[in-house]
């Protein structure tokens, strides 16, 4: 059922106050700004390396060759996979791909620095 024009109304002008206050946040899941270069979520390449390693099992015991191209077809939609995942902006990857933000790398080089102090030292 499609929306009148009230509603309309109401909508818009709730996604200019949303876009008013909080301009990253409405970037972000802005359906304007959705952009996905190569297709849907990725999906493509998840059949891919799933028809990689079927190949991969139905042929392995009887051509090395093939079982091999099986591989090949998985590490190269693996790959493809998670270079999209990191290149597109997309809340669903991020949780995926792990933190991301600038201080990361301090932690863990404070966290090791600790570990080498309290057990480096001993013989």
């Amino acid at each position: 059922m499609p929306l009148s024009e009230e509603e309309q109304r109401i909508l818009h002008e709730m996604e200019e106050k949303l876009y008013e206050h909080d301009r990253a946040f409405a970037d972000r899941y802005s359906s304007k700004s959705q952009h996905r270069p190569h297709g849907r979520s990725g999906r493509g390449w998840v059949v891919a390396f799933v028809a990689g390693f079927v190949l991969l099992l139905v042929s392995f015991g009887s051509s090395v060759l093939l079982g091999s191209l099986g591989f090949l077809i998985m590490l190269v939609a693996t790959m493809a996979f998670v270079h999209q995942a990191r290149s597109t902006d997309s809340p669903g990857f991020s949780g995926l791909m792990g933190s991301r933000r600038p201080g990361a790398g301090d932690e863990w080089s404070e966290m090791r620095r600790r570990l080498r102090s309290r057990f480096g030292n001993r013989s």
